[in-house]
């Protein structure tokens, strides 16, 4: 075939590709909401600094994903941010004991200053999921000493294998077994630490991705079961007293609480999760401020496999307001497929994302 009637074909094929992508949520599906971003929120610290809990979800990650995701969330609220981040974790280690890194940031607006305390627990499941490494086609930074894989797959499934089964399934089968207080336990310490150098009086923000937030949210819990005049209840219960704004992405709760609950009669109603009971600890805690109120914001892309709206009817209630608010993370193509590992893992990279929790719904004026 002579090289033009070529390239028109392919240029046409092109086209059509083009024509066949969509992205039905972006701009995103927003209700009838009113929430502050962050930029208010660090307005309302008083010259402190508003506190800011990062948590990623299921997939190996590292340090690098709390810069990223900073540094993505800095360019949302203006040009005149500016972010610092050390370029190594703070957690001390034991060699015997992967523990969670603590990677901070600030961020520094002119409406005040943001303090990023990024959890990283990949480090705990990193081990176990080297089991694995024979299995994977292409070899993840965890694997590079394993053989190389002997048999023929096809590419996306290769692809999907490596990657949503051998690297982040297994994250969430570790928690829910027998392993899941030993990284309850190395969450608590990192917690604490955390909640150790805030103010009791400022802001806090939690933004948690997957997976994350039931691990923060079953940490945070189990400690206000602490003895009541322990350090772990007591930095616990502040925390969820202070707590104004809650960002999930990729919401896994009502998959994961599956397992938290036994095969039920007909009648046998389900048992509350632990953002629930959370939030039921807040509504009747005496500590709470005027004007202390909560959002939650779930981001949810109708195409992620692993992702679920909140029933609001489960956690609003008298002070806490819940919205879902549905993105695209990626194109659909031909109405038929979005990348599932696209689709799951780029809510916080999702500029659409990250306007609305830099900045709020409506968009602050401090955000313009």
């Amino acid at each position: 075939m002579p090289f033009p009637a070529l390239w028109r074909r392919a240029a046409l094929l092109l086209m059509v590709l083009l024509c066949a992508c969509t992205t039905p949520y972006h701009p995103p599906l927003v209700p009838s909401a009113t929430f502050p971003g962050l930029i208010d929120l660090a307005a309302q610290a008083d010259g402190r600094e508003a506190d800011v809990l990062l948590v990623h979800g299921i997939c190996t990650h590292d340090a690098s994903w709390a810069s990223v995701t900073v540094a993505q969330l800095a360019r949302a609220l203006s040009d005149a941010t500016t972010t610092t981040t050390p370029a190594t974790a703070i957690v001390a280690r034991n060699a015997a004991a992967p523990a969670v890194d603590i990677v901070p940031a600030t961020i520094v607006t002119p409406a005040g200053r943001l303090r990023f305390s990024a959890l990283i627990w990949s480090p705990l499941t990193n081990d176990l999921k080297r089991q694995l490494c024979y299995d994977q086609t292409d070899k993840s930074a965890l694997c590079t000493d394993a053989p190389p894989y002997p048999y023929t797959r096809a590419r996306l499934n290769a692809r999907f294998k490596d990657g949503l089964i051998d690297d982040c399934l297994p994250d969430a089968l570790i928690y829910q077994g027998v392993a899941r207080d030993s990284i309850r336990q190395r969450m608590r310490a990192a917690v604490l630490q955390v909640l150790s150098a805030a103010h009791a009086d400022v802001p806090l923000v939690v933004i948690a991705h997957s997976m994350g937030s039931k691990i923060l949210f079953d940490t945070l819990l189990s400690m206000t079961e602490e003895p009541a005049g322990s350090p772990a209840a007591q930095l616990a219960r502040q925390a969820v007293d202070r707590m104004r704004f809650l960002v999930m992405a990729a919401n896994q709760i009502p998959l994961l609480s599956l397992a938290d609950q036994q095969v039920p009669g007909a009648t046998l109603a389900a048992a509350p999760d632990s953002l629930q009971l959370l939030l039921r600890q807040r509504q009747a805690s005496q500590r709470r401020v005027p004007g202390g109120n909560l959002t939650v914001v779930a981001f949810t892309d109708p195409n992620d496999l692993l992702s679920y709206t909140l029933e609001e009817s489960k956690y609003a209630q008298q002070g806490v307001t819940v919205y879902n608010i549905l993105v695209s993370n990626a194109p659909t193509w031909l109405g038929l497929l979005e990348r599932p590992d696209t689709a799951h893992l780029e809510y916080l990279s999702n500029p659409d994302v990250g306007r609305l929790i830099a900045c709020g719904q409506p968009i602050s004026r401090r955000c313009n």
